[in-house]
């Protein structure tokens, strides 16, 4: 099954309820030709359910999901191990720092180019062996009066690439923000969302420079997912 489309988004209110953004109210609360009484689900019922209204949270296909649930099991907690990972999506990370109003606009905006992820640079972790080190005895202090202008340089120095996938893994402290083409140009829907935004607490934002980035790995009891992740294993772990 391909990844849920957000056009008909009433239909995926009246299945799920309000997920990201989503808005609760539609025009009508039943399907077309009446309200009919649902039936028990089983346990089977359950876990698909809940699958499907965990790719909707996050607007995953299929296979990325597949792709997601095999790296989580090699986890101890396969389920806090899912959902972190399904977090820390950049699309995900865009809307949680209320830059969005909704998921499918924030994918939107990192598709287009919208959006700028800070670039790690490599730490290279070197040990000089114990016999340069006594060579290097009356060097050491001009050597670490060189590192720390250096790091500090590099500290003050953040370059920015445009990433335009959704997907893309965000590491925990690494910033985000917004193309200068938005910021000069700020369209109404952006302006809606930094007025009210809804951010978790595992998250960090600037205003004055509209970046942030997540300060934590958060826990499976943080993340507003709003699913049973214990039927997702179960139902997912006999598909792998």
């Amino acid at each position: 099954m391909a990844r849920y489309i957000y056009k008909k988004t009433t239909k995926l209110v009246r299945k799920f309820g309000p997920i990201n953004g989503l808005p609760a109210n539609v025009k009508r609360a039943s399907k077309p030709g009446g309200k009919k009484k649902d039936g028990k689900l089983s346990e089977f019922g359950k876990g698909l359910f809940n699958k499907n209204k965990l790719r909707a949270c996050y607007n995953i296909s299929e296979k990325q999901f597949r792709n997601y649930f095999r790296e989580a099991v090699k986890a101890l907690d396969t389920g806090e191990a899912l959902l972190q990972s399904l977090e820390f999506r950049l699309d995900n990370l865009v809307y949680r720092l209320g830059l969005a109003p909704t998921l499918i606009s924030a994918r939107q905006m990192v598709v287009h180019g919208h959006i700028l992820v800070e670039k790690l640079k490599a730490q290279n972790k070197l040990e000089n062996p114990p016999l340069e080190e006594e060579k290097n005895k009356k060097e050491g202090k001009k050597k670490e009066e060189k590192n720390k202008k250096e790091e500090s340089s590099e500290k003050e120095e953040i370059t920015f690439t445009k990433v335009d996938k959704p997907g893309y893994k965000v590491k925990y402290g690494q910033k985000i923000k917004l193309s200068k083409k938005l910021k000069n140009k700020m369209p109404a829907f952006i302006e809606q969302a930094l007025q009210n935004p809804n951010r978790v607490e595992y998250v960090e934002f600037d205003e004055n420079t509209l970046s942030g980035c997540f300060t934590r790995i958060p826990t499976a009891a943080e993340i507003p997912a709003q699913v049973e992740i214990s039927k997702i294993i179960e139902f997912s772990s006999r598909r792998l």
